[in-house]
């Protein structure tokens, strides 16, 4: 193998604040050593690559060129967006369709868009 994934990156305002909320997204808990007001947080899944969130003093003004695609493991799609809307997620596009495809674009409470797509057992449906 070439290279892998180490880090998807999140630019914030606060990284602990932000990386609380993925953490809830995640169910994985921000890394032990973080603390709120430091200007790197890390949470480190066991599976996947880890979320690095680090600090700038800008905000965000355009689309995202790259961003995160959630796939729901044990709850239905719009199940999935109910709950991150409870945890602080807004929607930004909705792109199901009656025939139950498609997908939801939603915000994290940075402003950084993220996909939510259809669980396994509903594309296999």
């Amino acid at each position: 193998m070439a290279a892998f994934i180490r880090n998807v990156s999140f630019d914030c305002a606060d990284p602990y604040a932000l990386a609380g909320f993925w953490a809830g997204v995640i169910d994985h808990p921000i890394h032990p050593e973080c603390a709120p007001g430091d200007d790197e947080v890390v949470i480190d899944p066991p599976a996947g690559p880890r979320l690095y969130f680090q600090a700038v003093p800008e905000e965000k003004v355009v689309k995202n060129r790259v961003h995160v695609c959630l796939q729901p493991a044990d709850r239905g799609r719009d199940a999935e967006i109910e709950r991150l809307l409870g945890l602080g997620a807004g929607m930004f596009a909705d792109h199901r369709t009656a025939d139950g495809a498609g997908w939801a674009v939603l915000r994290d409470p940075a402003g950084n868009e993220f996909c939510v797509t259809r669980a396994d057992s509903e594309r296999h449906a």
